[in-house]
């Protein structure tokens, strides 16, 4: 379009020279030229230059709107901008207060925790003292108990002994009443210059003083075999028979009969192989009563007199079975232990540990 310009101007500019040389022909060529090139340039000026103009509007108009958005956007920048720096100083300052916070929640905890433990130890040498306290109050009152039991025992005994002195006295009177007869009989028969022996009526005399050595009116022998005969007793079953008989009654659930049974088997035979099983029993048999206090007394003269007895672990796990139906839970759970240190090996052991995690 530039080039068409300088043409036009450059033919308008020589126009007047042309006219001079140029004839009538050339005139009017030029002339329709110039209205073609005026056309041209109207045409040009109507489509190119205003669709150009058009164009630049919209462009200008685009311009605007994304300056406009440029704006928009720089000023939304800022405004973030702004709100990081101001999240970054909240975030100094809630860092620095979270430090502080843990810090502080740190050396709290720790305080705390230190205080809890001297809390549990103090509490865990409370708890083995008591336990201690109780474990002996526990071995005192069955050492008391058995010390009662054996005393009664030796009581019974007595007194069983003294019926058979007096059983005893009572026989020799009457061998010696039966004796004086014949004595005096066979002093009548001897001559005066040989008689020696003493008046028959202190021999009754010396009998009630000494029972058991009585002297004989005469040197005879058949006063010496009279004093060596035993005292008369009743016969007794043998300690073995007697252990099955009370092991029958206590199968038969006649648990007193039995209880009786397995004393007077125990009384016969204290040091017998059967002997601890009869203790044992007869803890069973009152256990079997509801008798627990007389059977942790029975029990723990088997625990105190033959610790290492295959039957002691047992005796101690009904010992706390009884205890802890007389509602003594912590002296059973100490009794539980004592069998799990102890006798751990023992399939009693096992069922302490059962017993222990039950209660």
């Amino acid at each position: 379009m530039n080039k068409s310009l300088v043409t036009l101007l450059f033919l308008l500019a020589v126009t007047p020279f042309l006219v001079q040389c140029a004839s009538q022909e050339e005139v009017k060529t030029l002339s329709y030229q110039l209205r073609a090139v005026n056309k041209k340039l109207e045409d040009m000026q109507s489509n190119t230059v205003g669709e150009m103009q058009k164009k630049q509007a919209s462009s200008s108009g685009q311009l605007n709107e994304m300056q406009q958005e440029i704006l928009v956007l720089k000023s939304e920048l800022e405004a973030t901008a702004v709100t990081n720096r101001q999240l970054q100083e909240k975030n100094k300052g809630l860092e620095s207060s979270l430090h502080d916070i843990v810090n502080k929640q740190s050396s709290e905890t720790d305080i705390k925790i230190t205080q809890l433990n001297e809390q549990l130890k103090q509490q865990q040498d409370s708890v083995a003292t008591l336990q201690s306290a109780r474990t002996q109050e526990a071995e005192r009152k069955a050492s008391a108990a058995a010390d009662a039991a054996e005393a009664a025992r030796l009581k019974v005994k007595t007194a069983g002994n003294n019926q058979g002195v007096a059983h005893f006295q009572a026989e020799r009177k009457k061998q010696i009443k039966g004796q004086a007869p014949a004595a005096m009989k066979q002093e009548a028969n001897t001559p005066s210059s040989t008689v020696h022996a003493p008046p028959p009526s202190t021999e009754p005399a010396s009998a009630d003083v000494a029972p058991v050595t009585p002297v004989a009116p005469t040197p005879k022998p058949a006063p010496k075999k009279e004093q060596e005969q035993p005292a008369p007793a009743a016969a007794a079953a043998p300690t073995d028979e007697l252990f099955n008989q009370a092991q029958k009654k206590y199968e038969a659930g006649n648990y007193q009969n039995a209880y009786e049974t397995f004393e007077s088997s125990l009384n016969k035979n204290a040091s017998g192989a059967n002997a601890i099983q009869a203790r044992y029993m007869m803890g069973e048999c009152l256990y079997q009563q509801k008798e627990y206090d007389q059977a942790i007394l029975q029990y723990q003269k088997i625990i105190s007199s033959q610790p290492k007895h295959p039957k002691t672990p047992a005796a101690l796990l009904k010992q706390a079975m009884a205890f802890e139906q007389l509602s003594d839970k912590d002296t059973a759970k100490i009794l539980y232990q004592k069998i799990i240190s102890s006798y751990g090996s023992s399939p009693e052991a096992q069922q302490a540990k059962s017993k222990l995690s039950s209660l």
